[in-house]
Parts: structure tokens; sequence; C-alpha cells
């Protein structure tokens, strides 16, 4: 510890952010055009705004569960930052492939790979999905991409 240096102000700085225009919508009227008598939906315009966006992909983990997460074995823990990393936004499923998943969690072998699944469907952090051995669903109370409002 004494080796790494020490910062008065936090020395990461936030990347990805970008000023993005957008038009908001205002409500419609109808209006009858006067030369064909055609009916017409019409919305004013008002002036654009520029709103700061954040162009980074993200994943929310919920910290209701921090108790599972403790329990999780090293693999399970591996697998679930996997999961975090390839979901998807606004789906509530994910695919664990083996071979990808040997790959990049560095696990030694498919027994790691086994027991990391076992860990997670043991703290109901994923659930089995019916007619697939790769695809599981995920537990959006625990994590979830997007809005989980949406799903409604």
């Amino acid at each position: 510890m004494k080796t790494n240096v020490a910062f008065l102000e936090n020395p990461f700085r936030v990347e990805g952010l970008e000023m993005r225009q957008y038009t908001q919508k205002v409500g419609e009227q109808l209006m009858v055009d006067p030369e064909t008598n055609e009916l017409l939906s019409v919305r004013r315009l008002p002036k654009n705004k520029e709103q700061l966006n954040d162009t980074k992909v993200y994943t929310k983990l919920f910290t209701d569960n921090l108790d599972a997460f403790m329990t999780l074995p090293s693999t399970g823990m591996k697998l679930l930052l996997y999961g975090m990393c390839k979901l998807r936004p606004l789906q509530d499923s994910i695919f664990f492939n083996i071979d990808d998943c040997l790959l990049i969690c560095g696990f030694k072998s498919a027994t790691s790979y086994r027991e990391g699944l076992k860990g997670l469907l043991d703290a109901k952090i994923i659930a089995r999905k019916v007619g697939s051995h790769m695809e599981f669903w995920i537990n959006p109370n625990v994590f979830y991409n997007g809005s989980r409002l949406r799903r409604l």
C-alpha cells in the first residue's frame, strides 16, 4: 500500500459524456387544411435543447443482494461479472456459452464453469430456461440493463 500514490481529489474522470441536442415533444393539435379540407395533426416545436448524455453501456446492480454475492464461489462471481457485461438492454435472459466463459473468465476446465453456474442458480441470481442448457433467466431484482418499468 505504501507504493501507491494518494490523491486529494478523485483522479478518475468520467469518460463517454457528450452533449446531445433534442427537441421536446409538445401536445399535438388537430387542424383542417383550408385548401384540401384534410385533417392534419400539428405539433409545435420549441427550441432545441442540449442535455448531457452518457454514451457508455452499463448494467444496474441492485445492492439489496449483497449477502447473496458474498456467498458466491469465486467462479460464480466471475460468471456474474461476465453476465453483467454481456447482458443486452431490456432483456431478461442471457447466454452463458461454455467456450466463451472458459476463455473470458479464465476457467481451466468445464468443472469451474459448472461450479459457477451452480452458485448463481443456488443464489437465485439466474434460473434455468426450459429447452436450453446455455440460456438462463436473470433475476431483474439482482441486475438489469435498462429500465425495468418497460417490462411491465
